[in-house]
């Protein structure tokens, strides 16, 4: 099974024992590295020398450390021991190779491959899983390459992974619902649902603004009973009074004795009147 590090907030693939080889002046860098530990005369050196570095006795510094560069004098990082005296032990995963996504599976997330035919506007996104230790993918194509049907494999360029997260469903309101939502500079507000588009919706509030915002810009369904109407001085959810010519307006914070007030229709502006009486409306509905 491949065996991954992150060390440093870098990923690396572990090599196994019989993988580990001495690190020279042309490997490839950044990689994992330790000070040489088996039998040979290298590594019975590295485990019996007490040379003390930092005041850091060499036994402790055994561990692995990132081979970023090598110095002219053949010194590692610049203030680390001789090349010779180090064995590679890990290589660096790039983000978006195919090793690095299937680290990330291994992790628990899914990943997407992005390609690109060489037209110009034709692109695909692959999404893959991790089943067993392999990646899903068609016959004809590498586990840890791309995941593309045979007949287009020959005519795709593989151009990264990336982390992929299940999209969530376009809209789960209806028009004609009422919500609360974030306006345009983010501020709560409360809205009606006029039109569901693919990318956004088109809400009309209370204040009378008509906006266009992204789904995930409505926090949650309102009941029409929730929803608070401004007239005036006052302002409060509606409710149906027991007289055909009047409504009630319940204060949640009653600026007098009474905890609601009696309002007639043809007291107020006709914009007004309307949402008043779409919102008794849609109570009427809820309770049916």
């Amino acid at each position: 099974m491949i065996n991954f590090k992150e060390h440093d907030g870098m990923l690396f693939k572990m090599l196994e024992e019989n993988e580990i080889v001495p690190l020279t002046d042309d490997a490839e860098l950044p990689v994992l590295v330790r000070l040489i530990q088996d039998d040979s005369p290298m590594g019975r050196y590295n485990q019996s020398y007490s040379e003390y570095r930092y005041g850091v006795r060499l036994g402790c510094c055994m561990l692995p450390i990132i081979a970023t560069h090598i110095a002219k004098n053949g010194v590692v990082n610049d203030i680390e021991w001789d090349v010779s005296r180090y064995e590679i032990i890990g290589t660096f995963v790039k983000e978006g190779s195919s090793e690095w996504a299937l680290y990330q599976m291994m992790q628990g997330n899914k990943v997407r491959n992005r390609d690109w035919d060489g037209g110009l506007h034709e692109k695909s996104l692959l999404y893959c899983q991790l089943i067993g230790e392999t990646i899903k993918h068609n016959e004809g194509c590498s586990a840890l390459d791309v995941c593309l049907s045979d007949w287009e494999a020959p005519y795709i360029k593989n151009t990264g992974w990336q982390i992929y997260k299940e999209p969530k469903p376009e809209s789960q309101y209806k028009v004609g619902d009422w919500v609360k939502c974030k306006d345009l500079a983010g501020v709560p507000a409360q809205c009606k649902v006029l039109e569901i588009r693919k990318h956004n919706v088109i809400l009309e509030c209370t204040t009378g603004h008509i906006w266009l915002l992204p789904h995930n810009n409505i926090i949650r369904k309102l009941s029409p009973s929730e929803i608070i109407v401004t007239i005036g001085c006052l302002s409060g959810t509606i409710a149906k009074s027991c007289d055909p010519n009047y409504f009630l307006m319940l204060h949640s914070r009653p600026a007098t004795d009474c905890n609601h007030s009696m309002i007639r229709f043809s007291a107020i502006d006709k914009e007004t009147r309307s949402l008043v009486e779409s919102l008794l409306k849609a109570q009427k509905e809820v309770q049916e």
